[in-house]
């Protein structure tokens, strides 16, 4: 009988203590952290403008597109501008212009996460509701 009633209490314990961890992941109004700073001025599809500083694609500095079938990363210092286009899967057309003068026509994923700090609050937006992001 002690047996049963030790064993019960232990995975009573058990249970209780493993409701109790955090389920990780980044807290509710906050950006993830970068060691580079960069300034971007976002236009989402109704036409808003939002100007951000610590600004990052799911918390990276540089572009991750597609070019064809090859993976291609820009930093977002040599970017100009990003104008996005049409949505077709999970994918969506951008085009991008580099600070060079060249222009380059790319996929990133539709649901990929744009961070940045508004200096009044946190802002994310997902990619397919991004109509242009303007780098100063």
């Amino acid at each position: 009988m002690k047996y049963v009633l030790k064993s019960l209490i232990i995975v009573v314990t058990v249970i209780l203590c493993m409701g109790m961890g955090e389920l990780g992941g980044r807290p509710e109004g906050t950006i993830p952290e970068t060691d580079v700073r960069i300034e971007a001025k976002i236009t989402d599809r109704s036409g808003m403008e939002t100007s951000l500083n610590q600004f990052s694609m799911d918390g990276k500095t540089y572009l991750d597109a597609l070019r064809g079938n090859g993976q291609l990363t820009i930093p977002f210092q040599q970017l100009a501008s990003l104008t996005c286009g049409k949505i077709s899967g999970d994918e969506m057309a951008v085009q991008v212009k580099l600070k060079s003068g060249a222009v380059m026509d790319l996929a990133i994923r539709k649901r990929a996460l744009f961070y940045g700090s508004t200096g009044y609050g946190s802002f994310v937006i997902k990619a397919y509701d991004v109509a242009r992001i303007d780098f100063p």
